[in-house]
């Protein structure tokens, strides 16, 4: 009985490591400036680090709102603004899991 507690327990705990930060395949790092036309931008750093470097044209949309508003996407190729991995990790399989189609991401740090 505690073999298989213990397995559950690893296994719940690397899962949670898993989705935090192991990155996500099949996407690639681009530059906000060098997207193609037809890409939506999504902002999902907290608001007090997006109004520092504002990006035009982008929803911001930060992580913790991501679920509850998922609806507002764009229903066409995402491009994801994150300030750390960790965000762009957990942005991009909230929104993959929801149905959208991520293609790109930039991390932009705060500058201090």
């Amino acid at each position: 009985m505690i073999i298989v507690s213990l397995g559950i327990f690893l296994f719940i705990i690397g899962r949670i490591i898993y989705k935090r930060h192991i990155p996500v395949r099949q996407i690639q790092e681009c530059l906000p400036q060098k997207l193609t036309v037809g890409m939506a931008i999504v902002d999902v750093r907290d608001y007090n680090d997006s109004y520092k470097s504002l990006t035009p044209n982008a929803l911001n949309l930060p992580i913790a709102y991501l679920v509850r508003h998922i609806h507002e996407l764009p229903k066409k190729p995402l491009h994801i603004i994150a300030s750390t991995p960790l965000e762009k990790n957990m942005s991009v399989r909230i929104i993959r899991k929801a149905g959208h189609e991520v293609k790109s991401y930039s991390l932009i740090a705060e500058k201090i």
